[in-house]
């Protein structure tokens, strides 16, 4: 089917849709009074109803990579404690006190 053939056949498909969504028929009372197949007027009420999919476009963003931080790690029997630039060293003595009085 020519380009020229597809958009009358969709152009008749689309006032027929319109006519069929106007009459308030059911789709095989319609189908009968118009002669037409249940299933071609039900494959057009879907393609109708749906708009056409949408092209997706990739676009990539940068990736910055950072290292992570070097950490202190300080194992105290079952805990963990991982320590950073930047740490409060009164609360890191607290926890040590703590984990050591368990």
């Amino acid at each position: 089917m020519s380009k020229t053939n597809r958009e009358a056949n969709r152009a008749e498909w689309v006032e027929r849709v319109a006519e069929f969504n106007r009459s308030g028929l059911s789709v095989p009372k319609w189908c009968a009074a118009q002669g037409v197949k249940d299933h071609q007027l039900r494959y057009w009420l879907k393609k109708l109803r749906s708009p056409a999919p949408a092209r997706t476009t990739v676009q990539w963003m940068p990736l910055e990579y950072c290292e992570p931080e070097p950490a202190l790690t300080v194992k105290m029997g079952p805990a963990v404690i991982e320590v950073r630039d930047g740490f409060d060293p009164q609360l890191l003595i607290a926890v040590v006190r703590t984990l050591s009085a368990l």
